[in-house]
């Protein structure tokens, strides 16, 4: 795992950074400057089979309290729907707004993929867009299988 011997890390800390995809990508965010204790945006995406999919599922998180983005991914050739919100990124509520997207999704044919955050440190936060962009493309979290 990524972890090593860091301090933040520890037998205290598998509450805070369980040993899988999320527990890691939050780890990550703290690593970077961040507190989790703060307000965050965090943009979830979800994948839809097409353009008609991911305006349903913008359509739907919109009216769950979400800000949505709908992309089309040229190179890998997929329909994505990012759904942020302002939230604290604790594990537990990280997994549960995948949770919520998973099944506000699934009728569209669409699922959760991953998520990721430019965090609060003092250069973080900025537009959906703007995360996107610095993000290098990478995903943090989960990709489903949990």
């Amino acid at each position: 795992m990524i972890r090593g011997r860091s301090p933040l890390y520890g037998k205290s800390n598998y509450r805070r950074f369980p040993d899988d995809a999320d527990g890691d990508a939050l780890f990550q965010v703290v690593a970077a400057g961040s507190n989790l204790d703060e307000e965050m945006d965090v943009d979830f995406a979800v994948l839809v089979p097409d353009e008609a999919a991911a305006d349903d599922v913008a359509e739907d998180a919109l009216e769950a309290g979400f800000d949505t983005e709908v992309t089309w991914d040229e190179e890998a050739g997929e329909w994505t729907c990012y759904c942020s919100k302002t939230m604290v990124a604790s594990y537990e509520l990280v997994r549960a707004v995948q949770e919520e997207l998973r099944a506000l999704a699934a009728p569209h044919g669409g699922v959760p993929d991953g998520w990721e955050t430019a965090g609060n440190a003092p250069e973080g936060g900025s537009t959906m867009e703007e995360r996107r962009e610095t993000s290098h493309g990478e995903r943090l979290g989960g990709r489903g299988g949990w």
